[in-house]
């Protein structure tokens, strides 16, 4: 029997230090197209959205393009409430830690305050 050959990719992530780094630009790169997929959905420009969320304009843009980094959770709740999302943020311990296993939950529901926010009929889940 033959073994197969690890393709460069597994190889770089047997790498703790560089599967570290493509975790960390993965989660941007999931972020930056989860927003424009749910701008392009609601047909909302990058100033109508800054304006609904409190944010500025720059902001937006650099979470478009991927180039933002420390994205703080109270931006990226209000981004997504101006979107008409409600926010769900999960947090679980890895395994393998010292201390118990715990989870917590802390939800968020949009409100229909703003122009851009439509109402959906089905529950989308994303995770980054």
């Amino acid at each position: 029997m033959t073994r197969k050959a690890a393709s460069t990719f597994e190889q770089h992530m047997q790498n703790p230090k560089r599967k570290k780094q493509f975790d960390q630009q993965y989660r941007e790169f999931v972020l930056s197209e989860l927003l424009l997929a749910l701008m392009a959905e609601d047909e909302v420009s990058v100033r109508e959205l800054a304006k609904e969320a409190g944010v500025s304009p720059t902001i937006i843009q650099q979470i478009r393009s991927g180039t933002k980094g420390n994205l703080t959770l109270s931006t990226l709740i209000s981004i997504l409430e101006a979107l008409g999302y409600s926010t769900t943020l999960e947090i679980e311990k890895k395994r393998g830690a010292r201390i118990s296993p715990k989870r917590f939950r802390l939800s968020s529901t949009a409100r229909k305050r703003s122009s851009i926010y439509r109402s959906r009929q089905s529950r989308k889940t994303y995770t980054i």
